[in-house]
């Protein structure tokens, strides 16, 4: 018997060709704020403060819907069956380029858009947190370069072992935030980076244990 959640999910995956294309709203939205910002550093406008804000609330952004797109994973490695989280493993990939677009944003707002208007391409910055910031967004980028059907095809088993770097960046991101003071963010993104590791400490161990059970069978 359907339940309430299944009613949702089915209802959403009927529809996912039109959510999917309201997604490009979503990325144009993000592209626009990228272009105001690097309007506003480059002009040195007084809405530099603002659109800071802004840039600053991108890496927010980043960091929560990261989370939201690793949830299904980790609740499906400890056996939790939520089934409404299937809509997010239907939106995943799209939610993922999502992630890499409000982190780009929050990387060029923050820091890139004044390196630029002072001549430099890249500068490495004094700063731990700032670097381990970059590297992650080269991760990020990573991901969001082979997040579409031809780089699945080509790439083939390698797609999925190369798109576990996503463990890696979260451990990335606790030390970005981290690093900067202990905040409400840090705070969550390390609660998904150790839920991740122990989901997967957890299915290893499921493994092992029903591989043995047909054994002794």
């Amino acid at each position: 018997m359907e339940n309430w959640q299944d009613k949702i999910y089915i209802a959403v995956a009927k529809k996912s060709p039109q959510i999917i294309s309201l997604f490009w709203i979503i990325y144009l939205s993000i592209a626009l704020v990228f272009t105001v910002g690097a309007f506003v550093v480059f002009t040195n406008s007084p809405l530099y403060q603002t659109i800071y804000e802004i840039g600053i609330n991108s890496g927010r952004a980043a960091l929560l819907l990261l989370g939201v797109v690793v949830l299904p994973g980790i609740l499906g490695r400890f056996g939790i069956e939520i089934r409404i989280t299937r809509i997010i493993t239907l939106f995943r990939r799209q939610l993922g380029i999502v992630v890499f677009l409000l982190a780009f944003t929050h990387y060029h707002i923050v820091r890139a858009f004044l390196l630029y208007s002072q001549g430099k391409i890249f500068a490495p910055s004094n700063l731990l947190f700032e670097t381990i910031g970059f590297y992650t967004l080269m991760l990020l980028f990573l991901m969001f370069l082979t997040s579409n059907n031809f780089s699945v095809k080509k790439l083939g088993r390698w797609w999925k072992r190369l798109h576990r770097i996503v463990y890696v960046i979260l451990w990335l991101l606790v030390f970005h935030t981290g690093l900067q003071r202990i905040s409400v963010w840090s705070v969550f993104i390390f609660i998904f980076a150790v839920l991740e590791v122990a989901s997967l400490i957890y299915a290893r161990f499921k493994s092992k244990q029903l591989k043995q059970t047909m054994i002794n069978q």
